[in-house]
């Protein structure tokens, strides 16, 4: 059989009613010229028993336990020259591949290229996805040059997982999934920042991501707000990130709620010196968070110096009244200041 241009890492944890619609979409592919590596524990004989019958699809056994294993099994079983992600409970729409390939090849240089999303529910409804999940929708689709998800990197991960398709050779640069107590696919596309490959994605809405109790976001550990926080403080810290803080730069956290507070304990296991907190609701000249001061913004340009400022609020609205903020002071992204989830 000639290799096919994309292979398709798609893993099966055990086979249910969305499993064959997502297969189904795979094979609806407006270009045919793919495989589907159908990646499963040890049930492969079960598995390959309920394939449709198409030459294109390979069901193969994991080499090691867990997401991290079968990922790893699949991107060392593709034959493809481009290697495409999609999970058993997603919907492709068919010109999916075709348009995210043209994407690739095209005049943006896009080396690992995502899509933008549709949340459904498990039935495959639209309108009872919830406000938050719609708000964090509309977040991702926005994001669609390098210059947009390279700034947004540190506050969640800017491409969605399942959607994600770059040619082998960037795979092998960016090199396998990582097996740690986090989340595997927002340090994967982290480590592709840290080493400069060029992020994107095409216009049209191309996947339905479907929203569910049962998703690994919401019953693996490794997915918990904490570790998320170590992920994105690791990155930061990282001397390939250009911020500093790897030679010993400190920190001023904007925010004094959760996610400031996850910042200062993993940037202090990281070994960063974080100064204190900014809070546009300080009371008192003695107000401290974490034992450090709670100061004003203010009063932040005249303590600052040389510190990276991290915006460790949430919300849209939080984070578009601080680059208000920092554009009042002429501090520029990934130099003066990062935004943080």
């Amino acid at each position: 059989m000639l290799k096919p241009e994309v292979s398709i890492l798609l893993p099966v944890r055990q086979w249910r009613p969305t499993t064959e619609a997502a297969i189904a979409s795979i094979l609806a592919q407006t270009m045919s010229s793919l495989e589907v590596l159908l990646i499963g524990q040890q049930d492969v004989a079960q598995l390959a028993a309920r394939l449709p019958r198409d030459s294109r699809i390979r069901a193969v056994a994991r080499r090691q336990p867990g997401i991290v294993g079968a990922l790893n099994t699949g991107l060392a079983e593709a034959r493809g020259q481009y290697i495409a992600r999609m999970d058993d409970d997603d919907i492709a729409y068919p010109e999916r591949l075709a348009v995210q390939l043209a994407h690739l090849r095209g005049p943006t240089a896009t080396q690992l290229c995502s899509c933008r999303i549709r949340f459904i529910d498990s039935r495959g409804h639209t309108d009872t996805i919830g406000h938050g999940n719609r708000a964090y929708g509309r977040w991702l689709n926005s994001l669609t040059d390098d210059a947009d998800i390279r700034a947004a990197r540190h506050i969640e991960s800017p491409l969605p997982h399942p959607t994600l398709m770059a040619h082998r050779d960037v795979w092998q640069r960016i090199g396998p999934y990582r097996d740690i107590d986090g989340p595997e696919d927002y340090d994967l596309v982290l480590r592709a920042t840290l080493l400069g490959i060029r992020l994107g994605k095409p216009a049209p809405v191309l996947l339905d991501w479907r929203e569910h109790s049962g998703r690994l976001t919401y019953a693996d550990p490794r997915y918990r707000r904490t570790a998320f926080a170590h992920c994105r403080a690791r990155a930061a810290c990282d001397s390939r990130s250009g911020l500093g803080l790897s030679a010993g730069r400190a920190v001023w956290l904007c925010g004094t709620g959760r996610n400031a507070r996850d910042w200062y304990d993993a940037l202090t296991q990281e070994g960063v010196c974080v100064r204190g907190f900014v809070d546009l609701h300080r009371h008192g000249p003695q107000r401290s968070k974490r034992g450090k001061p709670v100061i004003s913004y203010e009063q932040l340009p005249g303590q600052r110096q040389d510190a990276l400022v991290i915006g460790a609020v949430a919300g849209p609205a939080a984070r578009t009244a601080l680059l208000d903020y920092f554009d009042q002071q002429q501090w520029r992204c990934d130099q003066e200041f990062i935004l943080g989830g």
